[in-house]
């Protein structure tokens, strides 16, 4: 097995160029965003005020120092999933519907012929990203499930630890209780509602590498088992040394269906912009649900001469009631260059679901 030179893992995340009609020199601007030639450069989906510019700024002195963009992706992303402040990611994070967590992450190195590594349904490790990491780069294999990944992880010496905190057992419990108002809970007074979403880190290092990073505990409350996009490869992450990064958040089920990042990477060999790429994607799953989508993605990407986009398929109505913009309203990422750390608008095609659209969804 370890004789043959390209293994699976490997022939996988090499079919970069399937496809495509444009070589990766064919790739000019296309927008009014300049490219830019500076490095290093960190775009993250992570819109969380309480956690954006520590992940951003550690990817940042990272690479800063000559470190790798696996490297800061990584240690990124750890950010995210060891915080408890973030109930979306890692530890602390809404656990499934039976009250436990499920996470799931993936990697990829561009640096590393485009490698890649991915765990799903993990439980009772506080930085999933890092076990993808592991399973890339001390495996033939590409991804590791369950139990599965559970044992890989204590193989490597990390330690089992409960990842449900108080409150994201508080959260989960106003979410029981109000289920139904045929069973015996009575709902809360003020039930809440979780800031923030899926990480992605995209990094681009001093040598002009890639990487990327995929981290999430998926559907708030999900059934017991699910999986979506994050640890997907083309789906939830993609990256492509000679082109680029992107990453998606939100109903993973949809990015599956239509290859979310892959497509935003295929588009920018293509030529589009980063920006032009995502609204690309997002116009793609309108058109084919009837341009009613009754739910949401957001894409980030990064190319190979440090420009990036993001765009939401749809946008986030505001406490008062009008439609809000940027990252306030969860729909915009986060950048960090020699400039520093800042919040970035990005984009969204349609308006907000209604509240009464609102009213007749799952929980997401």
């Amino acid at each position: 097995m370890h004789s043959i030179q390209l293994s699976r893992r490997h022939f996988l995340s090499g079919m970069t160029g399937v496809g495509a009609i444009l070589p990766a020199t064919a790739i000019t601007a296309g927008s009014t965003q300049a490219a830019s030639s500076r490095r290093p450069l960190v775009v993250t989906s992570k819109t969380n005020p309480l956690v954006r510019e520590e992940i951003t700024t550690a990817a940042w002195d990272l690479m800063q120092a000559g470190g790798s963009a696996m490297d800061a992706a990584e240690k990124a992303t750890n950010i995210s999933e060891r915080d408890p402040r973030d109930a979306t990611v890692g530890y602390g994070g809404d656990p499934n519907e039976d009250g436990f967590l499920q996470l799931d992450a993936c990697v990829m190195n561009g640096a590393d012929n485009n490698n890649i590594g991915a765990v799903a349904a993990i439980e009772n490790i506080k930085t999933p990203s890092s076990i993808a990491r592991l399973v890339m780069e001390r495996t033939d294999h590409w991804l590791l499930v369950g139990r599965g990944a559970l044992r890989f992880a204590k193989m490597h010496g990390f330690p089992e630890e409960n990842l449900l905190t108080d409150e994201a057992r508080q959260h989960w419990l106003e979410w029981k209780e109000t289920l139904s108002n045929r069973d015996y809970y009575f709902p809360p007074r003020d039930p809440s509602e979780p800031e923030g979403g899926t990480i992605n880190v995209l990094t681009l290092d001093q040598n002009g590498d890639l990487a990327g990073a995929t981290s999430t505990v998926g559907h708030h409350f999900k059934l017991v088992g699910r999986v979506g996009d994050s640890p997907i490869i083309g789906a939830g992450l993609y990256v492509d040394n000679a082109v680029g990064a992107a990453g998606a958040t939100g109903h993973g089920e949809e990015c599956v269906k239509n290859c979310g990042s892959f497509f935003v990477v295929e588009r920018m060999r293509e030529g589009l912009t980063p920006q032009d790429a995502c609204e690309a994607f997002c116009q793609r799953v309108s058109q084919r649900n009837n341009e009613r989508p009754m739910f949401n993605l957001k894409l980030v990407a990064l190319d190979k001469q440090g420009r990036y986009g993001c765009c939401s398929l749809r946008g986030r109505e505001a406490r008062d009631g009008s439609q809000a913009t940027g990252s306030s309203a969860g729909l915009g990422f986060a950048v960090h260059d020699e400039q520093g750390h800042r919040a970035e608008p990005g984009a969204a095609i349609l308006p907000a679901l209604t509240q009464a659209e609102l009213d007749a969804l799952p929980w997401r």
